[in-house]
């Protein structure tokens, strides 16, 4: 399969490019500007993916407000049985994108070039040691990034079978459907089922309806913030041992405090890490479950 993963250190390669959402003018005018750096000489050249290549795409181009493309995109990780490959969103101005790799409308090529070079750098440093090393040795690039092929190498050797259930069920409570997309897809690595809800008000009817196994629960939303429908969650009792995981754009040990008082189990920080973010979800499912098991078990429930 020619893909980056593959290629020889220093090489000249050719980097698939999936796009999912540009319009049929940003779409003619990528495919131009892709065709330049075929050659140029370039010390990365990109080339448009499609269903045709045995390859999979190494960085993908999405729109995460068109509906249709983060299906297309979900459709082509679930048939080929990939981790979601990185991605670079692409959004009207004003729009809050997750992650730091992001562009906007209308593409500008010189800015859009810019950014896939710093993605496909950030893949080169990952792609020097063999993947079952890097995978032992939580190798990250210089940004904090994780290349998929280390979660991919990851969620097969080490994820205990508990994660791996397709039994587990989350619930992601965020106003901005990015950042429900993204930890959606990460969820997906793992193979976690999901639901979203985009105020804390919704999601307390859904948890009314429907038991989940964890929470996602966003600080800053229109109505009730995270802190408070944390403490509604907390006083359920269908609901006060379910583990909850507050998402913060910012953290401080102020954040963690009022966290803490508030009843979440613990934070990420957006943008999610892919290996902090993995490491987040077991723990908490891992201690979720066994607390589980001592309400079960006559005595240790009463604390004998």
């Amino acid at each position: 399969m020619n893909h980056i993963s593959m290629a020889l250190p220093g090489a000249s390669k050719k980097i698939l490019i999936g796009v999912f959402g540009l319009s049929e003018y940003e779409l003619r005018l990528l495919r131009s500007v892709l065709s330049l750096t075929m050659a140029s000489g370039r010390r990365h050249s990109y080339s448009l993916f499609d269903t045709s290549h045995e390859a999979d795409p190494d960085i993908v181009i999405l729109d995460p407000d068109n509906a249709q493309a983060r299906a297309a995109l979900q459709d082509l990780i679930a048939q080929r049985n990939i981790p979601e490959p990185a991605t670079v969103f692409i959004s009207n101005a004003g729009k809050v994108t997750p992650g730091k790799h992001h562009l906007l409308h209308p593409l500008v090529p010189t800015k859009m070039l810019a950014l896939l070079d710093q993605v496909a750098d950030e893949l080169e440093k990952i792609r020097v040691l063999p993947v079952a090393a890097r995978a032992d040795q939580s190798q990250q690039t210089a940004h904090g990034a994780t290349s998929p092929a280390v979660v991919q190498a990851l969620v097969q050797k080490n994820a205990p079978a508990s994660v791996l259930q397709t039994g587990h069920r989350a619930l992601i409570i965020d106003d901005s459907p990015t950042a429900r997309i993204k930890i959606d897809l990460e969820l997906r690595t793992m193979k976690i089922a999901a639901d979203c809800a985009e105020t804390g008000e919704e999601a307390l009817l859904m948890l009314e309806k429907k038991a989940y196994d964890i929470i996602f629960l966003d600080i800053v939303m229109p109505g009730a913030d995270g802190y408070e429908i944390c403490k509604l969650i907390r006083r359920n009792p269908q609901t006060k041992r379910t583990p909850v995981v507050m998402l913060t754009s910012k953290s401080s040990p102020f954040d963690r405090i009022r966290g803490s008082l508030s009843g979440c189990n613990s934070y990420l920080t957006k943008p999610v890490e892919h290996l902090k973010f993995r490491a987040v979800v077991e723990k908490s499912l891992t201690s979720s479950e066994a607390i589980f098991a001592m309400d079960k078990t006559p005595g240790l429930a009463m604390g004998a």
